[in-house]
């Protein structure tokens, strides 16, 4: 074979395998789009529903008009928010290296598109764009031109926004959106603004059969900046963080917040830092209230009752949450904070008393405070007053302020300032090892201040 056959035979085998490509995507497209939004209405948890109003099929370029309805108050669903739009759909591995490449437009509402318009100077205010691979994955663009947009009283710059999104057959969604920049300014007093720089959330995702929004995200901030009241706040380094995952059949949640600078002017006046986490809870039982829990909130009005028997298979077998660290730095002085709150298994949630349920609750933990932190907020509070007074003046009274809390057994006295253990053990609140009451007949708790005869067990070494 010479040169001239073997490039015509190669010519008409990918012009062969285009055509079969591209006749297989116009075939199957509208099923997909089908079975996609099918799925999505009969196992999604929120308030949003997708439909298929029409689907235009055609050999290189297909048409999905949809409409997307959000129902925020399901007591009013005829007010349902609905939004229409449509796919442009190219076939074919040549124009998206898969079954096809999607291009969707969002038809905005008479009343509101001339605005929109005019807030991006002509340009979409969102841009959709997706591809669908060969084995049923879809990968999606988001972009937001920068736009600018004034009001009587409130001025927005919105600098943009760029995101990305993949879903696969498995249901693991993988995202990333980016905004580098939003500012909010007051109008009216010419003096309040906020701006945040560099919003991202990102993370991955998996619901599975389960339905439990088991993966990790993390929302993150590089600054976000305040002027009120001719003070200027500012933090910088904002991380808050999640994740939910399945271990030997044991669900567990971890959330993780942090702030490594917290600016008064331009001046650093400290950080702050916590972690919680959530477990003890058997997958089966987490899955069942969290489908149970969510779809009450699309139902008008539900009672009480209603949610304890939506978190019924959860308190049946219990679960724990643990505050292990929260430690805030300020004004050169320290705050420090730590919790452990079990819920004891109890059967048949929705049929018992409220304070039957509160006798289940095991929790204590301690609060210390610096003497310094408190006079750096009192002296700061005074500032934003007008009445400035000097650190002297403010840690005299602090002093006085928490004499009283002293002598009413709120706090003890540390070296450095003050501290407070609380806990609840069998339905008896406790400050420092004082109960704050006396128990009645019928188990509750009266307001007179009773001896100190109860002390808590700590669950706090056990947790550890």
């Amino acid at each position: 074979m010479n040169k001239t056959s073997a490039v015509a035979g190669a010519v008409l085998i990918i012009g062969a395998g285009w055509l079969g490509t591209t006749w297989y995507s116009s075939q199957h497209m509208e099923t997909y789009y089908q079975n996609t939004i099918q799925k999505f209405n009969a196992t999604t948890l929120s308030p949003v529903s997708i439909k298929l109003t029409s689907f235009k099929q055609g050999f290189l370029q297909s048409r999905a008009n949809w409409e997307i309805s959000l129902t925020l108050d399901p007591c009013h669903p005829d007010n349902a928010m609905v939004l229409t739009g449509y796919d442009e759909i190219h076939n074919g591995f040549i124009p998206s290296l898969g079954w096809a490449s999607i291009e969707s437009h969002i038809i905005w509402p008479d009343s509101v598109e001339a605005k929109i318009r005019k807030v991006f100077k002509g340009q979409e205010p969102l841009t959709i764009h997706s591809r669908v691979n060969v084995l049923g994955s879809i990968t999606t663009t988001l972009t937001s031109p920068a736009a600018q947009w004034q009001g009587k009283t409130v001025q927005v710059n919105w600098q943009g926004m760029q995101g990305s999104l993949k879903l696969s057959p498995s249901n693991k969604v993988k995202f990333d959106i980016r905004a580098p920049k939003l500012l909010v300014k007051n109008l009216a007093s010419n003096s309040g603004s906020i701006s945040f720089d560099d919003l991202r959330y990102q993370g991955e995702q998996k619901s599975g059969q389960s339905r439990l929004p088991l993966g990790s995200t993390t929302f993150s901030l590089d600054s976000m900046q305040a002027n009120l009241a001719q003070q200027q706040w500012g933090l910088r380094d904002v991380k808050l963080s999640s994740k939910n995952q399945v271990n030997k059949d044991m669900l567990s949640a971890e959330a993780s917040y942090k702030i490594d600078k917290i600016l008064l002017g331009e001046k650093n006046i400290g950080n702050f830092k916590a972690n919680l986490s959530l477990g003890h809870i058997p997958v089966q039982a987490a899955q069942q209230s969290y489908v149970a829990f969510n779809r009450l909130q699309r139902q008008c009005n539900p009672s009480a009752q209603d949610m304890l028997k939506a978190l019924e298979p959860v308190l049946k077998e219990g679960f724990q949450v643990n505050l292990s660290q929260a430690d805030l730095n300020l004004f050169k002085g320290k705050a420090q904070a730590n919790a452990l709150i079990v819920m004891q298994p109890i059967a048949a949630a929705s049929q018992q008393s409220p304070q039957h349920i509160l006798k289940k609750v095991m929790a204590n933990g301690k609060v210390q405070v610096s003497d310094q932190l408190l006079s750096g907020i009192f002296e700061q509070v005074n500032q934003l007053k007008g009445q400035p007074i000097s650190p002297a003046e403010a840690a005299q009274t602090v002093q006085m302020l928490m004499q009283g809390m002293l002598e009413q057994g709120y706090f003890t006295k540390t070296a450095t300032g003050y501290q407070a253990t609380f806990a609840l053990s069998d339905g008896q609140p406790n400050i420092n090892g004082k109960p704050l009451g006396n128990r009645t007949a019928e188990g509750e708790l009266s307001a007179t201040p009773a001896p100190e005869t109860h002390k808590s067990e700590s669950m706090l070494s056990a947790a550890e």
